[in-house]
């Protein structure tokens, strides 16, 4: 198995919330008005649940390797050749997850900011700085992590207060109105916001903690710091809009900080896009990490070098990004990769685990 540093819990901590937060605060209360309608809070709640049984899932998965990462040991369940075509399958998946969330938060900042530059400009730009960041090693990017975390703070307290004003609870009611079907719809469309607690497939066995129970939860912790994080914007911008504004407005999140005034700040939505590119580098340069990873153990004693595997995504990236240039373009890809998400992230883990029951495969995972 490839060496990796290891990292602490509260590094993964940020980690975890950093990969989670991506570009969905953003457009999720638009998205989950179309899905959900006034019940939008509700569904992100119980999405948020449902990602912390796929913790506990992949925790399980975890704790009978655990000297091992999800493709180190996916050949000793089901053998080399099925494993390696597996391990390429994760490495493809995180690299179109990467392409998607560059291209869409290029798409956010060319209608929002840069209405003049060409979008592979921008494209070119978040793809240099996160390929660098994702040749590092875990611990690396925790630190970095680290860093950029007290912008996901300032994002957090500029959404509370400039959307405090003008709030209408009235737009919350009626609850229920549609009953439980618009609500599962919904959780299952908000599940993708949650992607990045499957961070822990790949650190599983490189976080320093006292127990697994302490792993357990430290990953509950960083996964209902974001739930929170997403029902308070749901909130905020259900009771600040009518149901029918929700539906029309992409980014209600950027539409209420523009519009928000204050004597000794100008622009804060342009102020929030930019604190907020550093949370989206974050989230592409771990999705960059794990292909690289994915692709490296394709082959057991290694398939090339880290940095390699890193620069050819970014390539592949920017060349797919040219097929990525409309919004129903970004919109089908989203709906592609909401179901490629519950396979890989879901399905896959929880056939891994049941394979690895039934074949009673050596816990130690030496």
């Amino acid at each position: 198995m490839i060496k990796e540093e290891t990292i602490t819990g509260k590094q993964l901590i940020t980690l975890v919330i950093m990969t989670q937060l991506g570009t969905e605060v953003l457009s999720l209360p638009h998205v989950m008005a179309e899905k959900a309608g006034h019940d939008t809070w509700l569904a992100v709640l119980l999405s948020g649940l449902i990602a912390q049984a796929g913790i506990v899932l992949i925790w399980w998965l975890g704790s009978r390797y655990p000297l091992r990462n999800l493709y180190a040991y996916i050949p000793l369940i089901v053998g080399k050749p099925i494993g390696a075509c597996v391990n390429l399958l994760y490495g493809g998946y995180y690299a179109l997850s990467g392409l998607l969330l560059t291209a869409v938060y290029s798409d956010i900042l060319k209608r929002w900011m840069f209405v003049l530059t060409p979008r592979w400009i921008i494209i070119v730009m978040l793809l240099i700085v996160c390929g660098y960041a994702a040749t590092s090693t875990l611990k690396r990017l925790a630190y970095l992590s680290q860093s950029f975390m007290i912008f996901a703070y300032i994002s957090f307290l500029l959404i509370v207060f400039s959307g405090t004003y003008g709030l209408d609870t009235l737009n919350l009611l009626p609850v229920f109105s549609g009953g439980w079907s618009p609500i599962l719809t919904g959780a299952y469309t908000a599940f993708s916001a949650y992607v990045g607690y499957d961070l822990l497939l790949y650190a599983y066995p490189y976080v320093r903690t006292q127990s697994k129970n302490k792993l357990l939860l430290v990953m509950t912790l960083a996964n209902g710091c974001t739930v929170v994080f997403y029902v308070a914007v749901c909130l905020i911008c259900s009771m600040k809009f009518s149901l029918t504004q929700l539906t029309v407005i992409p980014e209600p999140i950027v539409f209420i900080l523009k519009n928000y005034k204050i004597e000794i700040l100008q622009s804060i939505d342009i102020l929030f896009l930019i604190f907020y590119v550093c949370i989206v580098s974050a989230t592409i340069y771990v999705y960059f990490f794990m292909a690289a990873k994915a692709f490296q153990h394709i082959r057991s004693n290694g398939l090339g070098k880290q940095y390699v595997w890193v620069w050819t995504i970014v390539g592949a990236c920017f060349i797919g990004g040219f097929f990525m240039t409309k919004r129903h373009d970004l919109l089908r890809f989203s709906s592609i990769q909401d179901k490629l998400t519950i396979l890989m992230i879901v399905i896959v883990p929880a056939v891994l685990l049941m394979i690895s029951g039934l074949r009673g495969t050596v816990r130690s995972g030496t």
